[in-house]
């Protein structure tokens, strides 16, 4: 039987984990802490929480993001995660958490943390105006949110975000990051 625990990890070893371990993105430049779920003495996922990426969100600093959440598969492993980054978030002081899944995604994990979407997100058209930007995965985003000051949940967001589960493709990341490639 799975015994999970939730356990600290640094910054760098999760940043490797999420390189190995997520589906369709590639581990981000940082963050600033990060939250892991282990099963005896094997981490089974972590989750990253930074500023956010919207410039916008940033501009509040009591807003916070999950930038990545990477799971091995482990049943239940990922909204356990979830749910002790928002935990460690909110006793640091932020007081919102924002994440979001692609257009696609059942986004199980964050339901079962207690997430709500509170909407959904257009591929951004001038996100490549700045050199040296990729974009793995572009396309819709479903955001989700959770804390005292997150946005009120988004009913008819929601209701889209399920109807687009199975049928919007979710392709897997192709290469590895050359940063991190090799790194144990």
């Amino acid at each position: 039987m799975t015994r999970l625990s939730v356990v600290p990890i640094g910054v760098r070893e999760a940043l490797r984990h999420v390189e190995a371990h997520h589906a369709h993105h590639h581990a981000p430049p940082g963050a600033s802490l990060a939250a892991a779920v282990s099963d005896g003495e094997r981490i089974v996922c972590v989750a990253l929480v930074g500023r956010p990426v919207a410039r916008m969100l940033d501009a509040d600093p009591t807003c916070a993001e999950v930038t990545r959440c990477a799971s091995d598969g482990t049943p239940h492993a990922a909204s356990m995660c979830l749910a002790a980054a928002r935990r460690a978030a909110l006793a640091l002081g932020y007081r919102r958490l924002v994440s979001y899944t692609l257009l696609g995604e059942a986004g199980t994990s964050y339901l079962a943390a207690g997430w709500i979407v509170t909407g959904l997100v257009e591929a951004s058209q001038r996100w490549h105006t700045r050199e040296g930007r990729t974009t793995i995965q572009g396309g819709g985003k479903v955001r989700w949110e959770t804390g005292p000051d997150a946005l009120p949940a988004d009913g008819a967001a929601a209701l889209v975000a399920g109807m687009c589960v199975g049928r919007v493709e979710v392709s897997a990341r192709a290469e590895v990051l050359p940063l991190l490639r090799g790194v144990a």
